[in-house]
């Protein structure tokens, strides 16, 4: 629980993996201040103070009130969802997805054999990225506009997970460009898939700085949680905001989809869209979806 607040950077991989579990330490902190409360009185107020401060400190951003008020300008509906590879629900998602009121959403984890079944999206965004038999699916990820596609790029960082999609579409009604980076790095299950995560979070932070565009996007699974030296790093140097802050915690993974409960307890908050400040942040939503192990998100933005 310390962690965030005294680290700028970890060597461990599998302490950065422990950090991302911030929900889970402050559940096993209130219990501890219980027992102390039972058992070892004279630890209560020490522990109770340190614990709650701890707390504040990771969570309060999540749930501090802000101004989701619409600005009355053109907005932009974003989502993204990583489906799960082989998903059996997969026909009924694509149609769900197909009449919803998002303009952008990126999808993860969409395996070849599901090409055409994804595909079907093109009659509903008719501008896309990274589902054509060149572009394969790069890292599994898909991205369908609804917004006219005015430039695309696929970076190809020399790993299976090492690929980005970058994309500028553009408002069909203002013609405001609006700069889009989508990526999924690999989970960092070892030391050296954690070090090629790291290296694409800071290629993906440098390259977003040096865009001159003022509305930027960054959005994917990225296998980090807000708490993470790295997912700061990529915060900080691209200047972007965490359109997730006011809230409150999103489960946007989770191991276990019993019931909410177990959803909840075993979460990790991996699912990400961070945006520029020029944005008005209006709302954002999230639901479980039949097959997948993630939320689907969605952000709607002013453009400002």
């Amino acid at each position: 629980m310390l962690l965030p607040v005294i680290s700028q950077k970890l060597t461990s991989w599998w302490l950065d993996n422990l950090l991302n579990l911030q929900l889970q330490w402050s559940i096993l902190a209130v219990l501890l201040m219980l027992l102390s409360l039972r058992y070892i009185q004279y630890f209560f107020i020490p522990l109770s103070f340190l614990y709650l401060v701890l707390i504040v400190y990771n969570f309060a951003p999540f749930y501090k009130p802000g101004d989701f008020e619409p600005s009355g300008k053109e907005t932009l509906n974003i989502a993204q969802l990583n489906i799960k590879y082989g998903n059996p629900y997969i026909d009924r998602l694509v149609d769900e997805i197909g009449y919803s009121d998002y303009d952008v959403i990126l999808l993860q984890e969409v395996g070849d054999n599901e090409r055409e079944t994804v595909r079907r999206l093109i009659e509903f965004f008719p501008y896309s990225t990274g589902v054509s038999h060149l572009e394969n699916f790069p890292s599994g990820m898909a991205l369908f506009s609804r917004w006219p596609v005015v430039n695309s790029k696929i970076h190809d960082l020399g790993y299976v997970e090492g690929h980005i999609i970058e994309v500028i579409v553009q408002s069909p009604e203002s013609t405001v460009p609006v700069h889009i980076f989508a990526l999924h790095p690999g989970a960092p299950r070892s030391k050296a898939l954690w070090r090629l995560r790291n290296l694409t979070l800071v290629y993906v932070a440098h390259t977003v700085s040096a865009s001159s565009l003022p509305h930027k996007i960054v959005i994917g699974d990225i296998n980090t949680s807000p708490w993470s030296p790295e997912f700061k790093y990529l915060r900080n140097t691209s200047a972007l905001l965490n359109s997730a802050h006011g809230f409150g915690y999103i489960p946007s993974w989770s191991f276990s989809s019993l019931n909410k409960f177990a959803r909840m307890m075993s979460s990790a908050y991996i699912d990400h869209c961070l945006v520029s400040d020029v944005f008005k942040i209006i709302n954002k939503e999230y639901r479980p979806v039949s097959g997948s192990d993630h939320l689907l998100i969605s952000t709607r933005l002013g453009l400002g």
